[in-house]
């Protein structure tokens, strides 16, 4: 019975992700928004956050007494990494229940927030009251503990950076059950080394983090652009612009092209003859298909409502939905079933297979590389050559020079005149390869490998919620483990956390061909 049951989900994974996972993520999030109404009116607050703060320093006390290694009691499935994560085997498991918005101060323009508190919910809970994340990350269940300890990435990371580079303060239980304060001005080398740790240095109970003031909507400008020479050229002006936009990244839709879109924050359209166009509405088609059609149509203005822009890659997972459900971004499902929303990853995550797995690593890409800008034009023509996946996501970033606090990124070449700065690009493939739907050999190992060696080439950066195939030593080689092992010791965090690498590496099973035919 169980051979047979797991051979529907990975035979027939479209149909089960629309008939089960689709439902199920609809009535999660209407219970979801209500449980978060009903607890920001009554437990959002100091007191109730310290008294669930004391319950888990009391069970981190426990562990760390007994000598065993940590981790957080959530579910595996529950992460929006595409691994299992095996290494919570043999983990005394915390609770972190911790999910809500704890204080805005409009004076301060900083928000503090639990770590389970995701994307959505903080969107829903700033716009309103006119603010947003200086980063505000995309995809909506992603959570504010997940990109502050690993990283997040948005179309405004070429004014701010990467979403750490906005946090004020942490609050932190270290290895022992200490409770600490984190910031920039107190345990300021434990501060700079907690972006990219994954939890390996302590249990983040709450964030501080930077507002910035919003308005109503989004005037979006679409650029196309017909040629990679053009595009490189236009995408580079505009990101190392001495006044750039408020908001860039582009689509690739092919080696030759693209659309560069330029956001700033508006009141709406001054006249009758401006587009508003909600975005994300249920028969809306896809975004990504959306702005594709620019490539026909020119430049172009439009004004989005803005938690339509901050969330527009959500309804087709960014563009991976397509391969899940086929059938998605036609006109009959939109207007009769989108209205339910998109499935939520970790529920198709629930139901992955080992098969499904094996699949997802061997014949589907998700990766994201960070590489210096002048290194754009370069890094594309690799990612055609290896993938030929498109759309392609472009997204530039600006890297800071922390000088003697160098963390786990090292200090990029910068200088006063870019306010000790240097600017990169985030590429992301995430498709199945031109090779694999061809049919054609393809080893997505040896090829990963390739990529990891050409980032490292460039002195650039994986992203790590991607499956990676680094040695120790060459993780080691492109992640600067200098800070980070001094507070690992610091702290008495090497006998009571995995390292980094242990928590990013694919599961061991995956890469053991024989054992995984057997099974």
């Amino acid at each position: 019975m169980q051979k047979w049951f797991m051979q529907i989900l990975t035979r027939y994974r479209g149909w089960v992700i629309f008939l089960i996972a689709l439902p199920i993520s609809f009535i999660f999030n209407v219970v979801q928004k209500l449980r978060n109404i009903v607890f920001r009116v009554f437990f959002a607050n100091a007191k109730y956050h310290d008294k669930k703060v004391f319950e888990i320093q009391a069970a981190v006390k426990a562990a760390f007494e007994a000598g065993q290694k940590m981790c957080t009691a959530r579910k595996p499935w529950k992460t929006m990494s595409l691994r299992v994560a095996t290494f919570k085997d043999n983990c005394a498991k915390i609770p972190i229940n911790l999910k809500d918005i704890l204080h805005l101060d409009t004076v301060k323009q900083t928000v503090r927030v639990e770590p389970m508190v995701t994307m959505g919910e903080i969107t829903h809970f700033l716009v309103p009251r006119g603010f947003a994340l200086a980063v505000q990350v995309e995809m909506d269940d992603l959570t504010i503990g997940g990109l502050c300890m690993g990283v997040g990435i948005e179309t405004s990371s070429h004014r701010y950076g990467f979403l750490f580079e906005t946090i004020e303060a942490f609050e932190l239980i270290t290895a022992d059950g200490t409770r600490l304060c984190v910031s920039r001005t107190e345990n300021v080398e434990l501060f700079h080394a907690l972006p990219w740790s994954h939890g390996t240095l302590g249990f983040l109970v709450a964030v501080e983090l930077k507002v910035v003031p919003v308005k109503a909507f989004m005037r979006l400008e679409y650029l196309p652009c017909h040629s990679q020479a053009e595009f490189c050229e236009k995408f580079n002006a505009l990101a190392e612009a001495k006044q750039p936009v408020a908001f860039l990244e582009a689509l690739v839709f092919s080696p030759t092209e693209s659309v560069i879109l330029c956001g700033e924050f508006s009141d709406g359209p001054a006249g009758a003859s401006e587009k508003v166009n909600p975005i994300n509405r249920w028969y809306k088609k896809w975004f990504y298909t959306h702005v594709e059609d620019f490539l026909k149509l020119g430049n172009s203005v439009e004004y989005i409502p803005l938690r339509h822009y901050f969330h527009r890659h959500t309804p087709s997972v960014f563009f991976q939905l397509k391969e899940l459900i086929p059938f998605a971004n036609k006109a009959w499902y939109r207007y009769l079933f989108a209205w339910l929303g998109a499935p939520k990853i970790s529920l198709m995550k629930l139901t992955y297979t080992k098969a499904l797995r094996r699949e997802a690593m061997f014949k589907r890409v998700t990766q994201d590389i960070i590489v210096p800008l002048s290194d754009m034009n370069e890094s594309l023509d690799f990612m055609h050559s290896r993938f030929s996946i498109y759309p392609m996501w472009i997204c530039p970033v600006r890297l800071f020079n922390h000088h003697e606090n160098e963390g786990f990124l090292y200090n990029p070449p910068a200088s006063a005149e870019t306010n000790h700065s240097a600017m990169y690009v985030d590429i992301g493939v995430y498709g199945i390869p031109q090779a694999v739907v061809e049919e054609k050999p393809w080893d997505m190992i040896a090829v990963s490998r390739e990529l990891e060696a050409f980032t490292l080439s460039k002195q650039g950066y994986h992203l790590l919620y991607a499956d990676i195939f680094m040695t120790r030593a060459e993780f080691k080689k492109m992640f600067n483990h200098a800070l980070y092992d001094q507070m690992r010791e610091r702290y008495h965090a090497q006998a009571a956390f995995p390292e980094v690498y242990d928590k990013v590496i694919p599961e061991s099973w995956l890469l053991n061909i024989d054992a995984l035919e057997k099974t």
